[in-house]
């Protein structure tokens, strides 16, 4: 069984948005070749971007009920910038600060879910290429075209 992860958010724009949005999709192949799909949209008022992206990644990975094999696929650098360079376990080690100039994490509430959820997980990380794919962009272009 082959499980992917994707997440999408609205607009790269890194200030407060009226209405921040993203999306989110779960695709699981299963051994027969059946494809289940699971997606949901994630609104925020008065948010930004990223506090978006990072509640639909944690809704998301609230959906299994086990654990899983997951390929996320996240479409905001920083997120996804996190998550690879093992980020969160240093900032967790830090007391939850960062670790140049020990300043404070941003959206830490969901950060620290997030980290619990991952890992409950074995997670890999797309990167470069194969984040130019067919499903973020279907996830993007139901953000911005159809709402």
């Amino acid at each position: 069984m082959r499980v992917e992860v994707y997440v999408q958010g609205k607009t790269k724009n890194p200030a407060r948005q009226q209405k921040a949005q993203a999306r989110w999709c779960i695709l699981c192949v299963l051994n027969n070749g059946t494809v289940e799909r699971r997606d949901g949209n994630v609104l925020l008022n008065n948010a930004t971007t990223k506090r978006a992206v990072l509640t639909a990644l944690l809704v998301a990975l609230e959906k299994f009920t086990k654990a899983a094999v997951i390929k996320l696929y996240i479409s905001d650098d920083f997120v996804r910038a996190v998550c690879i360079n093992d980020w969160l376990l240093r900032w967790k080690n830090n007391d939850w600060r960062k670790i140049r100039l020990n300043g404070e994490v941003m959206h830490l509430d969901l950060w620290q879910q997030i980290s619990k959820q991952l890992n409950r997980h074995a997670v890999s990380f797309a990167r470069g290429a194969e984040l130019d794919n067919k499903i973020l962009k279907e996830l993007e272009w139901r953000l911005n075209d159809v709402g």
